[in-house]
């Protein structure tokens, strides 16, 4: 019997989730740190207000194993979307800053959610010859709905209920295909717990967070470093979805080169392109320059998340990576609470320029550390 129609049934479904997870996401993490901005919220407590949704992301990772396995990936990914819609409508019925913490931690345990079982069922259709390059894909895809955050606020301002509303149109759009496919979670099989998972991969898993704390604190600062440069808003905003959508169609390659050379190796030159575009971000952002910058930056930054996925499926298989997608999210959680609070508090003490700063002191603590363990992302396999 052919695997081709449950194949591509179940990518359907799970970049379908990735697009609604991510739309959401792309849109608060840009939106809210705006309107808070503009109603004079002092950087350190934005930080702290973003890093509401990775702790809700940290909470639900552990539990999602369990979850999955009792009520399937299917009906969880529904309740997650509809938490997702729910979330949404809050932040834009009510300007209170006291009801968004609740609510973007809300929206961080449905995202969280929806990464691991989305993760979940595509690592799992790939193998060790094409995962990089499937993974390339999937993150491109994740970049592109991500960037529709972006580039839908300078068409309607920052206030009122129409960013919102588009928001949750294209969620529920993306939840559609979900009706029309079946989707299994390996039930019944022995796995290793969500800690275990842990101990088989450390270095792995702290790469993830690197990627993850890059992702949540450029997204966050990147238009308010760049408006304190003279670059106007709408010029930041579009900057911000040319460098997300420009390198999705980068991860492609990268994914190749972690398929055809080597994953540490490309993971460890990434973090040094990101180390290198920072300091150049840093000096260059109100210039032409800024932007093929921003765009190398943001492809090598994320590219280790990529790598690392792929990295993942090779250690983890069947419902395995049902506990390695519920710490990869974990991990998200992680990178998003500790990055925005401490760039938030670095731009408070020395300005705008510690946000590039920021990034280019973690990928360098990332860097040394894969070369002091000799470049493996991975010790050893048990």
């Amino acid at each position: 019997m052919s695997t081709a129609k449950p194949l591509y049934g179940n990518l359907i479904a799970a970049i379908a989730t990735v697009c609604a997870c991510d739309m959401a996401l792309g849109l608060s993490l840009q939106l809210i740190p705006l309107l808070q901005h503009e109603r004079g919220t002092p950087a350190w407590l934005i930080g702290v207000a973003t890093a509401m949704g990775p702790l809700g992301i940290m909470t639900a990772g552990p539990m999602m194993p369990e979850i999955i396995k009792k009520f399937g990936a299917k009906k969880v990914a529904y309740v997650a979307i509809a938490c997702i819609i729910i979330s949404l409508i809050g932040f834009a019925a009510t300007p209170l800053l006291l009801v968004w913490f609740p609510m973007r931690f809300l929206m961080g345990a449905a995202v969280a959610t929806l990464f691991t079982v989305s993760e979940t069922w595509i690592i799992g259709f790939t193998n060790d010859q094409n995962r990089g390059r499937i993974m390339g894909f999937y993150i491109s895809a994740l970049s592109m709905s991500f960037a529709l955050g972006p580039l839908v606020i300078p068409f309607t301002g920052i206030e009122g209920w129409k960013p919102w509303l588009i928001g949750i149109v294209c969620i529920a759009a993306g939840s559609l295909p979900l009706a029309f496919v079946n989707v299994t979670s390996h039930v019944g099989e022995r796995a290793h717990s969500f800690f275990g998972v842990f101990r088989r991969a450390p270095l792995l898993f702290a790469a993830i967070c690197v990627a993850t704390f890059f992702d949540s604190v450029f997204i966050s600062f990147f238009t308010i470093f760049a408006t304190a440069k003279g670059v106007i808003l709408a010029t930041a905003s579009t900057m911000l979805g040319f460098g997300i959508i420009g390198s999705a169609f980068l991860f492609y390659l990268i994914g190749w080169l972690g398929d055809h050379w080597s994953r540490e190796k490309v993971v460890m030159c990434n973090a040094a392109i990101t180390v290198v575009s920072s300091l150049l971000l840093a000096n260059f952002i109100s210039t032409p320059w800024a932007w093929p910058i921003v765009l190398i930056l943001f492809a090598a930054a994320a590219g280790v998340y990529v790598v690392c996925l792929a990295a993942m499926g090779d250690i983890f298989q069947g419902a395995d990576l049902i506990s390695g997608s519920a710490a990869v999210a974990a991990m998200w959680g992680v990178g998003g609470l500790i990055g925005p609070p401490l760039a938030g508090a670095a731009i408070d003490a020395f300005g705008t320029d510690a946000m590039p700063y920021t990034l280019t002191i973690i990928y360098g603590a990332l860097l040394i550390t894969l070369l002091a363990n000799g470049g493996k992302l991975v010790k050893n396999i048990l």
